[in-house]
């Protein structure tokens, strides 16, 4: 992890990314007037509502449990007030605010981006960032970037899970006789065999402890061998997956936003691009010692612009190279089957 000092007059610390966006923890500084901060939180332009007035970075309390999340220049990514005004309007009505990592927009300064890249760059020569992260960087000329729900762990008293969820239900274009599901068949064309999460299992109460031993990284098979702790924190997430609503409540949304799937569907359309974000989002699980946290977030809007056909086309693959219905070829066959099986 990079820690970004003081005195570069940048208070963040590297925290992780992904394909479109960096995330940082914002350092706390000592209180201290004279110094300014890099984040500045400025009036907005006449088609884009007001952000919430910050005080400077490093001074103010309402920034407490935020990240600062700052977007890439990459083709496929999309303006971050865009993905906010969808966020706003199309999410957010969705879930209650406790299931969501909130968004909050600001305007970064430009040397901040600047010198985020800088730092970039030393981490790949340092080996300090993951190689396929290597030469993507933030839009220098992006005018926002945003503040985050932090669901990480800074200490010992919780514990952080995460996963994506991804497609709760079946694909309505899969074949009837499908004995994959629309993950498991995206996996098994994809790397093969290789296990992983079937979705379908965090649905089925006789099945969800596949799920959650995924989840945390355990083998299914040597359950017996780890300690009561782990056992323990198993039964917890077993118990308030089983439970609790979110991810139900995700898989009604995947399936009315999108009941015909995309071979049939206008892609471009707002339930359309939700459903898919609705897809592809991450759940957040920060366990403490009474309760657990669960939050989705990774719902930046899905693009439908060179999107539509990308996605009409790996349904296509999925179908007719016989991957939803474990047929791709006589070496592989019955292999990787999920719970549709």
């Amino acid at each position: 992890m990079l820690a970004i000092g003081h005195d570069d007059g940048l208070p963040l610390v590297y925290l992780a990314e992904g394909a479109a966006n960096v995330v940082y923890r914002i350092r706390s500084l000592p209180l201290d007037p004279s110094t300014s901060a890099d984040l500045s939180f400025e009036s907005y332009g006449p088609n884009t509502p007001p952000p919430t007035e910050i005080e400077p970075l490093h001074m103010d309390p309402r920034l407490e449990g935020k990240l600062v999340r700052l977007r890439k220049k990459t083709s496929s990514t999309t303006p971050v007030a865009e993905s906010q005004k969808h966020f706003d309007n199309m999410i957010k009505p969705l879930f209650p605010p406790e299931n969501l990592v909130q968004q909050i927009l600001f305007q970064p300064s430009k040397d901040l981006l600047k010198d985020c890249n800088a730092r970039l760059r030393e981490m790949e020569n340092n080996g300090a960032r993951p190689a396929k992260r290597h030469d993507f960087y933030l839009a220098e000329d992006e005018t926002y970037g945003m503040l985050v729900t932090d669901m990480s762990c800074s200490d010992d008293s919780y514990q952080f899970f995460e996963f994506k969820p991804k497609w709760l239900a079946q694909s309505p274009s899969a074949p009837l006789e499908s004995k994959r599901c629309r993950t498991c068949a995206l996996r098994a064309m994809k790397k093969g065999s290789k296990p992983g999460l079937c979705p379908l299992n965090l649905m089925d109460k006789s099945n969800i402890v596949t799920a959650v031993c995924r989840i945390m990284g355990l083998d299914l098979r040597r359950l017996q061998d780890y300690s009561d702790s782990t056992m323990e924190m198993l039964d917890r997430l077993r118990d308030f997956l089983l439970k609790d609503p979110l991810l139900r409540r995700l898989r009604q949304l995947q399936i009315d936003k999108d009941p015909n799937g995309v071979l049939k569907a206008n892609i471009v359309s707002p339930d359309c691009l939700s459903a898919m974000t609705l897809r592809d989002c991450t759940l957040y699980l920060k366990v403490g010692q009474k309760s657990i946290d669960a939050r989705l977030g990774d719902l930046d809007l899905k693009s439908g612009k060179g999107k539509a056909e990308y996605w009409r086309g790996l349904e296509r693959q999925l179908i007719h190279g016989g991957w939803y219905t474990a047929t791709e070829n006589e070496k592989t066959v019955g292999e990787n089957l999920c719970q549709l099986a």
